[in-house]
């Protein structure tokens, strides 16, 4: 079973997107802004050709349209099967059923609350957190020591005062590296292993709750490295020294490719409700997704 056949729109002969494309050409003969191709099966390509701010009006128009009409539902969760895959493979571990879950869960949010800006972005934002909170996991990202839930992983005081204006900035060593990293994986600047090695100790130092101020803000803390190491094939003094180069490295990426100075920027352009750090770093990395993708000649 996959996303895209639980949802019904795995084979684009099939009477989902059969329908879908009778639906297309009728829109667009109304709406003739819509009419970026002519058939509906091109509309995939288009949207990964295209910058963000050029599909993402098409999108929202999708999206708006779905709350009354099936067939843009069915096209809107077609273009975002790449997205929701993802969001399904990252869940995998927590129910063997996570793709028919994350194929309903997308359906009820296309077809509700319909969001003019970053679009994809905030659908899959809102299928993660519901998925997560339908399987126990939605408390996990807050933490109960207070302080090491509104700490940035890293080491780097300007660039923790440059995010100082954001309001409302709660976050997880999980969440928030991840999204860094993703930037980082694009452009070659860590390496899958050590992404992954990161990865697994944020996610011990957010089960463990480990204090910000003991290594590297609780990545190389004791006890996440232990937990972290458990089934691991590393010794913890290697996982240590390894995740402090990696953190170091990161550090050195998000200066030299002013990360943070294109957050702010993104922050000031946006009219976005307030929202988690880690959720905010997730909108801006889908939204430039496409353009770390080209600049490191990435296959669309």
């Amino acid at each position: 079973m996959s996303v895209a056949k639980c949802l019904g729109v795995d084979d684009v002969d099939g009477p989902a997107m059969k329908a879908a494309a009778v639906a297309w050409k009728r829109w667009c003969h109304q709406n003739p802004e819509l009419a970026v191709v002519d058939d509906v099966l091109d509309l995939s390509k288009w949207t990964r050709r295209v910058p963000a701010t050029t599909k993402d009006p098409l999108l929202a128009h999708l999206h708006l349209l779905a709350q009354q009409d099936a067939e843009a539902a069915v096209v809107l969760a077609w273009l975002m099967l790449p997205g929701a895959t993802r969001v399904a493979n990252g869940l995998r571990d927590l129910s063997p059923d996570i793709d028919a879950l994350t194929a309903g869960e997308l359906w009820l949010q296309i077809r509700n609350q319909p969001v003019e800006r970053c679009v994809a972005a905030t659908i899959l934002r809102r299928v993660r957190r519901a998925l997560l909170d339908e399987l126990g996991h939605g408390d996990s990202a807050r933490r109960s020591d207070k302080t090491w839930a509104n700490t940035w992983v890293c080491d780097d005081d300007a660039v923790l005062e440059s995010l100082a204006s954001v309001p409302d900035l709660e976050t997880n060593a999980e969440s928030e590296s991840g999204h860094l990293i993703q930037a980082a994986l694009l452009a070659g600047a860590i390496s899958f292993q050590d992404a992954s090695l990161l990865h697994r100790l944020a996610t011990a130092a957010d089960e463990h709750a480990t204090p910000s101020r003991r290594g590297r803000g609780g990545l190389t803390a004791p006890k996440a490295v232990e937990s972290a190491m458990r089934f691991g094939k590393i010794p913890t003094r290697t996982a240590r020294r390894r995740a402090a180069t990696s953190l170091d490295q990161l550090g050195a990426f998000a200066r030299d490719e002013h990360i943070v100075d294109d957050l702010r920027d993104f922050v000031a352009t946006h009219d976005l409700p307030p929202v988690e750090l880690a959720e905010l770093l997730e909108l801006y990395f889908w939204a430039h997704i496409d353009e770390h993708a080209a600049q490191f000649n990435y296959p669309a």
